[in-house]
């Protein structure tokens, strides 16, 4: 429907605001007729007319139904439907499909104020009455599609999973099917099966590539191309990159797609065509969002760093820093929506408790009663992990002595061998059994530095911040830039852990390699310590290999150069 129609169509709808029920159920038909193919008319419908008319409960709750079905199409926020909402869930039953339907757009609010556990409990209740109809295939699909992506978000990984397969049972077309196993094959990518993810998701390109929608293709060979370039394997992620830019509209100007293109010549190495398609994608950097944009703007100034051109990194990295401040300022209203979101949630919570005073002061009770045997139960598991501490501390405390005297018989070995060597010299007749005991001594020394450097390495992992680099090292993301990093007062408690259980090392290498620097010798501690080049770049603060590479090739010249 063109606007001006529209709007002549709402001016005689004005006309009959206060006419009988009939006039208002063709206004809804209409609104619902609008929905599948020009859900913004809708929309817009449905906002006019709740400024003009007093609704009764039942059609207070259809229209709560209509205006979230039509915000929600519009992929608009559905904070306004909120109190809608709620008066249409105190209208239906329990067992009424419009309850379902209710619940899934309550659970959706929910997911956009980032209430997780709220959202999870709506969308499940809605699926609990949704199967009681089978007919209702559409909005059961819906159900599962938001609840398996909560699942993803709490990190309920198997749930996600069983939803997903639940959904992929209920698709009837190619495109619901290509969405589901798109979605299977984002489980496997993040529980690692890297071969079941690929399948899926090849699997969900075929189905988009039969129908013929381009923006489901661009969507599938974006992400493969995110699958492989997690795998390294970066001429496959090329490609399906270059795919998704051919698949990608063309009423709007790629800049997405080089950035992605660029990020993957990068990872290659290929500094030159790295920047050539970044840059590409900040021609129109209005389809960038700010994150996007600082991530482009960050990575050219590493590119520009390496190619050793300050001035245009420093330029770009004020340009960077431009826009994680304008990102900051908008978190920050967005909180605040929350915050006000919350406070209207617990005012409802406030009403229903006057309401329902007996039935809290019961609950009360048995909150107090459970309370207390919780208290008791977890001070129990404070006592058992206290005792398990002082444990742990004698046996580090042990180590510690051990470490100290085999430290200690180390070198009384090599005063000995130095004895030894002294005497050979003077009775050349024992010159034979004295090798043979030098050849003791030393094997003795080399048993010895061996436990020495096991239990060194043990005393490292049983230090507070080795367990903090374990937790890093197995972190489960979509992407490099999401991995969470070694802060700079865990790196100095890093330093200092290092620099007492590595003394003798790093005093060694100090006196053999004096143009090493701390940074070199404490990546040379932790390789020794047998943690991966993953690992090393979070205890540096970075997500990128590549910096451990170089640092690598930088102390192999360091070394050349000290050894000339």
């Amino acid at each position: 429907m063109k606007r001006p129609n529209l709007i002549l169509y709402l001016l005689l709808l004005s006309f009959w605001a206060c006419s009988p029920d009939k006039h208002l159920e063709t206004i809804f038909r209409q609104a619902d007729s609008l929905l599948a193919e020009r859900p913004d008319s809708a929309l817009y419908l449905l906002e006019t007319l709740a400024d003009t008319c007093n609704l009764s409960a039942s059609e207070s709750a259809y229209y709560a139904l209509l205006l979230a079905r039509a915000t929600d199409k519009c992929e608009k926020s559905l904070l306004p439907c909120d109190s809608l909402l709620d008066l249409a869930l105190d209208y239906y039953d329990s067992d009424q499909k419009e309850r379902a339907i209710t619940l899934l757009y309550k659970g959706r609010l929910e997911i956009e104020m980032e209430q997780s556990e709220r959202a999870i409990g709506f969308l499940l209740e809605g699926l609990d009455i949704i199967r009681n109809y089978p007919e209702e295939i559409e909005t059961k699909r819906h159900l599962l599609s938001s609840l398996g992506n909560e699942y993803y978000n709490a990190r309920l990984y198997e749930k996600a999973k069983n939803t997903f397969d639940e959904l992929y049972r209920c698709c009837y077309t190619d495109k619901d099917k290509a969405i589901a196993l798109y979605n299977l094959g984002h489980y496997y990518s993040i529980i690692g099966e890297n071969d079941s993810a690929i399948f899926c998701q090849r699997k969900a390109l075929e189905y988009g590539v039969m129908q013929k929608d381009s923006a489901m293709v661009d969507l599938f060979t974006g992400k493969l191309s995110a699958v492989y370039s997690a795998q390294e394997q970066y001429d496959s992620a090329l490609y399906y990159a270059k795919q998704s830019l051919l698949w990608h509209s063309q009423k709007e100007k790629p800049s997405v797609h080089y950035n992605n293109i660029g990020h993957i010549f990068y990872l290659k190495d290929n500094l030159d065509s790295a920047a050539y398609y970044m840059n590409k994608s900040l021609e129109d950097s209005s389809r960038l969002s700010l994150k996007e944009k600082a991530s482009i703007l960050l990575n050219l100034g590493c590119i520009k760093e390496e190619q050793e051109n300050y001035l245009e990194c420093t330029d770009l990295l004020f340009q960077f820093i431009e826009i994680v401040d304008s990102v900051y300022r908008t978190n920050q209203s967005t909180k605040i929506e929350q915050l006000v979101h919350q406070y209207d949630i617990k005012e409802k919570l406030s009403r229903a408790q006057q309401k329902n005073e007996s039935v809290l002061k019961n609950i009360v009770a048995a909150f107090i009663f459970g309370g207390l045997i919780l208290v008791l139960f977890f001070q129990y598991r404070i006592n058992k992990q206290n005792k398990l501490k002082i444990v742990i501390e004698q046996n580090l405390r042990q180590a510690r002595e051990r470490y100290k005297n085999l430290e200690h018989s180390i070198a009384e070995s090599q005063r000995i061998i130095s004895l030894l060597q002294k005497k050979q010299v003077d009775f050349s007749q024992e010159n034979e059994r004295y090798k043979l005991e030098i050849k003791e001594r030393e094997a003795i020394i080399e048993k010895l530095t061996f436990e020495k450097e096991n239990l060194r390495i043990w005393l490292f992992k049983q230090s507070a911040i080795y367990k903090k680099i374990l937790r890093l090292s197995t972190q489960e993301v979509n992407c490099k830039k999401e991995l969470l990093v070694l802060g700079n007062s865990d790196q100095k408690k890093l330093k200092e852990v290092v620099w007492e259980l590595f003394a003798d090392f790093i005093s060694d290498m100090k006196i053999h390699y004096s143009l090493l620097t701390e940074e070199d010798l404490l990546y040379l501690c932790l390789e020794k310590a047998e943690l991966s080049n993953q690992t090393i770049a979070l205890c540096f603060g970075n997500t990128d290999t590549h910096i451990i590479a170089q640092r690598k090739y930088r102390i192999k010249e360091r070394m050349n150069r000290d050894y000339r």
